[in-house]
């Protein structure tokens, strides 16, 4: 089947065209201003994925999870465990309270970076976002946890 399309309806179709292109275009140059501009980050309803804790990278076979609830609630993945509490954010300052975290038994190496994991956790009382968009969050003594943005999974 062969369509014949006319001189109104071509300059009707290129029309249309150039609308969508020129849409796309805006569309794609604010994307890329956001970007550059530094759009500003927010913890509440975001997630992330440690990548260092206190200067060690985190073990290649475990999950170390933030996650900040937009209600004031934190929870995550430990390492071997998962971990709940409230959070609240003043400027650059974070505080972590009424923390609680499940204790099953898993490798030694796993306990070891949980166990750092959460007593770092438990002292940051600062957090700020690097330009390249991850998460530092840090302890009074300089002591820090770093992380990037991961996928919220949907509950």
């Amino acid at each position: 089947m062969t369509f014949i399309i006319t001189g109104d309806c071509m300059n009707l179709a290129k029309n249309i065209l150039a609308m969508l292109l020129v849409t796309g275009s805006l569309w794609g140059c604010s994307l890329s201003q956001e970007r550059e501009a530094g759009k500003r980050i927010v913890l509440a309803g975001s997630q992330w994925q440690v990548q260092d804790i206190d200067g060690q990278p985190v073990e290649a076979d475990s999950d170390v999870t933030i996650r900040f609830a937009e209600e004031g609630r934190v929870s995550g993945n430990s390492s071997c465990n998962v971990y709940q509490g409230g959070w609240s954010a003043d400027g650059s300052q974070l505080e972590f309270s009424q923390m609680a975290a499940t204790r099953m038994a898993c490798p030694e190496n796993l306990m070891h970076q949980e166990n750092r994991f959460l007593r770092v956790l438990g002292d940051v009382q600062n957090y700020r976002f690097e330009p390249s968009g991850r998460l530092v969050l840090e302890t009074v003594n300089g002591t820090r946890i770093t992380a990037i943005p991961s996928v919220i999974d949907s509950e």
